[in-house]
C-alpha cells in the first residue's frame, strides 16, 4: 500500500428524504489492500478535500470500523490519520463535517459566508458539484442522506 498524497498526480435545498442527489460513479468495484472488504466506489472527488493530489479515478470508500483505510484506489490509500473530518463511521475523533462528500465544517461554511458579503462560495460549489454528480452522500453521510439540507441550516443558524 502506498499513501496517495504522496502520488504526483442545481438541486433543491431540501430534497425528500428518501431521494438521492448523488450519481455514484460506476466502474468494478475491488477489495481494500488492508482488510479485503469490498467498498463503493465514489470517485476522486470526496478524496481530495483530504488528499489534493490524489489521482483521477474509481476511489472506493473501506466502511469497515475496524479498518484504518478510509479511501482507496487499488494500492492508494488514503489512512484515518491522514483526513481533516470525520468520513463516514471512520475518524470519528476528527471535526464533523455537515459536507461529508467535501469535507466541510459549519465553522468554514459561516465563515465563508461572512467573509463574502452573507453569499457562501463553499456552498454554490458544492451544489455546483452535487449537479455534476460529484458527490456519495449515500456512502460517506452516516445519515445515508444528501447533505445540501444541513448545509443551508448551518448557514441559517
Amino acid at each position: 500500500m502506498s499513501d496517495c498524497c504522496a502520488t504526483e498526480s442545481t438541486p433543491d435545498e431540501s430534497p425528500d428524504q428518501g431521494s438521492s442527489c448523488c450519481a455514484i460513479p460506476e466502474g468494478a468495484a475491488f477489495p481494500c489492500p488492508q482488510c479485503g472488504t469490498e467498498g463503493p466506489v465514489v470517485g476522486e472527488r470526496p478524496v481530495q478535500p483530504h488528499c489534493p493530489e490524489a489521482v483521477e479515478g474509481g476511489w472506493q470508500f473501506c466502511a469497515e470500523e475496524s479498518c484504518p483505510v478510509v479511501y482507496y484506489l487499488e494500492e492508494l490509500v488514503v489512512s484515518q490519520g491522514e483526513v481533516r473530518t470525520q468520513v463516514g463511521n471512520k475518524a470519528t475523533n476528527m471535526p464533523l463535517p455537515v459536507c461529508f462528500c467535501f469535507s466541510h465544517t459549519a465553522e468554514e461554511l459561516v465563515a465563508d459566508r461572512d467573509s463574502h458579503d452573507g453569499q457562501s462560495t463553499i456552498k454554490v460549489a458544492i451544489k455546483k458539484a452535487v449537479s455534476e454528480g460529484f458527490c456519495a452522500c449515500e456512502h460517506l453521510n452516516p445519515s445515508g442522506q444528501c447533505c445540501l439540507p444541513d448545509i443551508h441550516r448551518a448557514l441559517k443558524g
